[in-house]
């Protein structure tokens, strides 16, 4: 009998161990710094939107949870309480709305992003968040110079 308690206080205070652990380094690890992160692409906005019209299964799984640094021309800034994103506007269309590459920017860029001027080339640096149609969505954005 007393075998059996030793183990099971074995059992329970590794299992102790094994959950403060995984809570350690698994569910409450850092958040990926995107402003320090080194990009594993660098793509216009024409070339990324080609490649998720052309195939977009394969483009989303080369591109999704990425960090991309993107370059393009600036359709619009749309601000949203304390969110702004800026719009590349890839295909007009007025039944269903703008097909667009949108990218949500950090807090601290958002006013150096919202005066930005529609026509402005700008490179953003984000995660890509991948395609939702019929936008290309991306997230944690900052503003390179």
């Amino acid at each position: 009998m007393k075998k059996l308690i030793r183990i099971a206080i074995l059992l329970a205070i590794t299992g102790c161990i094994a959950a403060a652990l995984t809570w350690k380094f698994y569910i409450n690890k850092p958040h990926e710094d995107i402003d320090t992160a080194t990009p594993a692409f660098t793509i216009s906005t024409q070339e990324i939107w080609q490649q998720f019209s052309d195939n977009i299964k394969s483009a989303d799984s080369l591109y999704s949870g990425k960090v991309i640094v993107l370059s393009g021309n600036l359709s619009r800034v749309e601000k949203n309480d304390s969110l702004v994103s800026l719009i590349f506007v890839m295909a007009a269309d007025s039944l269903f709305g703008d097909k667009t590459i949108s990218c949500q920017v950090y807090q601290k860029h958002n006013e150096e992003a919202a005066a930005l001027l529609p026509g402005t080339p700008v490179k953003v640096k984000g995660i890509c968040s991948g395609y939702n149609d019929p936008d290309i969505k991306f997230n944690k954005c900052s503003l390179l110079k």
